[in-house]
C-alpha cells in the first residue's frame, strides 16, 4: 500500500511539474515580442523597462493588464495596446499570473 500512495504522489506531482503554466509560452503564444522586447525598448517598453517600473508593485501591473488602472509607462503609445487588452481579461488567474511573474524577472 505504502508503494502504491508512493506512485500516486510521484505522479502527482510530474502531472503538476509538466503542466505548470509557462509565462514565457503565454507571452510568445499571445504575440508580445512583436512590440515587446527583453532588453531594448522598440514599439512598447522592453521587458527590462517594464520590471524596473512595476518590480516593486506586481499587483499594479495586474490591475493595468486586466484594464483597472491606467498605464505609467508611455501613456501616450497606449492606444497601440488598447486592442491587446481583452487578452489578458480571457486568461485564468494562473495564466496571467504566469505571465506577470516571467515579465517582471528581467
Amino acid at each position: 500500500m505504502k508503494k502504491v500512495a508512493g506512485l500516486t504522489a510521484a505522479l502527482l506531482l510530474a502531472f503538476t511539474v509538466s503542466h505548470a503554466v509557462d509565462g514565457k509560452k503565454i507571452f510568445e503564444k499571445n504575440q508580445c515580442p512583436i512590440c515587446h522586447k527583453e532588453t531594448k525598448d522598440a514599439i512598447g517598453p522592453s521587458l527590462k523597462t517594464i520590471s524596473e517600473f512595476y518590480k516593486n508593485n506586481p499587483k499594479q501591473l495586474k490591475q493595468f493588464l486586466l484594464g483597472q488602472v491606467d498605464p505609467i509607462i508611455w501613456p501616450d503609445r497606449f492606444n497601440m495596446m488598447k486592442t491587446q487588452m481583452g487578452k489578458f481579461r480571457a486568461m485564468s488567474e494562473e495564466e496571467l499570473d504566469a505571465l506577470i511573474k516571467f515579465i517582471l524577472k528581467h
